[in-house]
């Protein structure tokens, strides 16, 4: 049985993150000290590279597709798993607008 995959092993393909950053802020003002807790988000855009892919069979013959995914380069650490229709073809500056949004929102997102 000859099965074709849309994405093959090296592909590379950009997703879009929103991180909540949390900085503590120190004001020492006479003699008593002040801190606060800030939140801020950072939108950035990663690289992930298709490293592995695996194919199942069921009985009746239809194929489960699962790519195995790691950050561009970062070979040591563990892949994470996506189906076919998980992987959406953004570009950099397209997965970076969708990642400022969020982050102007002030949401999080580790989306697709």
């Amino acid at each position: 049985m000859k099965i074709t995959t849309k994405y093959d092993v090296g592909y590379c393909f950009h997703v879009p993150r929103s991180y909540k950053k949390t900085q503590l802020e120190t004001l020492t003002w006479e003699g008593e000290i002040w801190t606060r807790t800030t939140h801020t988000f950072d939108a950035v855009v990663k690289q992930k590279e298709i490293i592995k892919i695996n194919v199942d069979i069921n009985r009746k013959g239809s194929p489960s597709i699962s790519y195995y995914v790691v950050d561009k380069g970062e070979y040591s650490q563990m892949s994470q798993v996506y189906l076919e229709h998980q992987i959406t073809d953004y570009t950099e500056e397209t997965a970076l607008v969708l990642a400022e949004s969020h982050r102007d929102a002030g949401k999080e997102y580790f989306g697709n």
